[in-house]
């Protein structure tokens, strides 16, 4: 089975997209009628993966919470940006929980490195209040872009626990000239004033995304923004005109689903009962909502990409599209969403759209949200500091893979009550997983010939894999792209 379609699902849409590109190319009249004329909305007339040398580009960074490739592949979501952009069908978080995976986006590090591991204050190296007290806080990819003149936006959700760690009582992070983060549904901290609205969460969010960008048209000052949705997470609230989509919807039913067999796993696993029909039953409601708090996500990015368009400046800006970290429901009989070692909870969908990026591109290498802070900064024309563990994948943006790329990431996840699942660290490559859990159990599986984990089969794990394991989960900066290869 191709890994991007189990990943991303079909795209009917694409064909319509492409069509309408089409006429709207010739639409556009002759060449010299305006600065724009014959070219498509993708088609600055420079080379790829560049902007023009007097103008640093603007980046806007999506971040959805808890998306996975079901929803985004099954929803109209996930057509809307792969027929525009260039797609990476290998793309990871390192830990799969949302506080966490946010840092190491702020940061460019592996959780490991930053010491954020949980998503709670209360929990050693927990939530927003360790990211603060610890001085992460003070030096993020915000910081740095402020430092290189580009203004930063931030809208929507930060990291688990910042409305109790400062977020009521009007604290604004290092690094941000504009702040308006969710404190709840309803309840945002601006710029340090706790105010109240109205509308739905996401559309409120739309319309503030929006009008910030149509305020920056003729700045010459690049921006970043990063628009987090609390889409697709629960509990979703879902607007009326989505109320009614997808009433046929039921969980995704890999063969991993309520697996019969799991004499082969780690304890943790074999411990666990066969699913109950209100089980099934309930994931079964949950896709549901959760494919129509796709649509809501989808009318967020939608409005975007038309804000930039209509203030002429989307061939100035690049997109990323991703989320926190991905979502299971039910695999291996595991109750749980997400924070195992699992390909449905690491993997995530990951878009780029902008000035000379391919539309309707893939690539199957390997990228990680590490690379998201290494990969802005190096738009902005900056070098990311040494103590960043990810890599620029800028190479990639005209449409050529780069000759030399990493060929591992590691996983990892401490233990806790979460599922009562032990500790882990793993390697993955585009083809392969092996996993070392804190107990001693180990997992290898060949994710071409058994996509679904379905057989753990350590014994064929190859020579040398534990040794490369050991290197990564000590690894920090330079070392890292070390030992992550090629």
């Amino acid at each position: 089975m191709d890994r991007s379609s189990r990943i991303y699902g079909s795209a009917p849409e694409v064909v319509l997209a492409l069509a309408l590109l089409l006429v709207l190319a010739v639409a556009c009249g002759p060449e010299g009628e305006t600065g724009q004329a014959g070219r498509t909305e993708g088609d600055t007339g420079i080379e790829a993966g560049t902007v023009p040398s007097d103008k640093r580009p603007n980046v806007i960074l999506i971040l959805a919470d808890d998306l996975d490739g079901s929803v985004f592949g099954r929803s109209t979501l996930g057509s809307s940006w792969t027929s525009e952009g260039t797609s990476f069908t290998n793309a990871l978080v390192t830990t799969s929980l949302c506080c966490p995976s946010r840092a190491s986006i702020f940061r460019g590090q592996y959780a490991h490195n930053t010491g954020l591991v949980s998503n709670l204050n209360k929990d050693p190296g927990g939530g927003a209040r360790f990211f603060r007290e610890s001085g992460l806080e003070d030096q993020t990819l915000a910081t740095l872009l402020q430092d290189e003149g580009y203004e930063t936006w931030f809208g929507g959700k930060y990291l688990n626990g910042y409305e109790e760690a400062g977020g009521w009582e009007g604290q604004v992070p290092p690094g941000w000239d504009h702040w308006q983060a969710y404190l709840d549904e309803s309840i945002i901290n601006r710029d340090g004033t706790v105010i109240g609205f109205e509308d739905h969460y996401t559309d409120w969010l739309s319309g503030e995304a929006a009008r910030y960008i149509e305020g920056r048209q003729g700045s010459s000052r690049p921006f970043f923004m990063q628009v987090s949705t609390m889409d697709t997470h629960t509990p979703l609230v879902i607007p009326g005109r989505h109320q009614n989509a997808y009433p046929d919807a039921r969980a995704p039913r890999p063969p991993s689903f309520n697996e019969a067999d799991v004499s082969d796993k780690p304890a943790w696993i074999r411990a666990k009962d066969p699913l109950r029909k209100r089980e099934v039953d309930r994931f079964d409601r949950l896709q549901a909502l959760r494919l129509r708090s796709a649509l809501t996500l989808e009318d967020l990015s939608r409005e975007v990409v038309s804000a930039l368009s209509r203030t002429d400046q989307l061939n100035d800006t690049y997109l990323i599209f991703t989320s926190d970290n991905g979502y299971h429901m039910g695999i291996h009989r595991i109750r749980g969403a997400k924070w195992t070692p699992y390909t449905e909870a690491h993997e995530v969908p990951f878009v780029v759209r902008g000035p000379g990026v391919p539309a309707d591109e893939s690539f199957d290498e390997l990228v990680a949200n590490t690379d998201i802070a290494p990969t802005v900064l190096d738009l902005a024309g900056s070098s990311p500091p040494g103590w960043m563990d990810g890599r620029t994948f800028v190479p990639f943006l005209d449409g050529e893979a780069p000759d030399t790329w990493r060929s591992s990431l590691l996983i990892e996840g401490v233990g806790g009550t979460y599922y009562d699942r032990p500790g882990y660290a793993g390697v993955r490559r585009e083809d392969e997983v092996f996993v070392e859990y804190s107990t001693g159990d180990t997992e290898y599986y060949d994710l071409v010939r058994d996509p679904y984990q379905l057989e753990n089969r350590p014994e064929d794990a190859p020579q040398g894999i534990e040794g490369d394991l050991k290197a990564l989960k000590s690894c920090s900066g330079d070392a890292c792209r070390e030992a992550e290869g090629p």
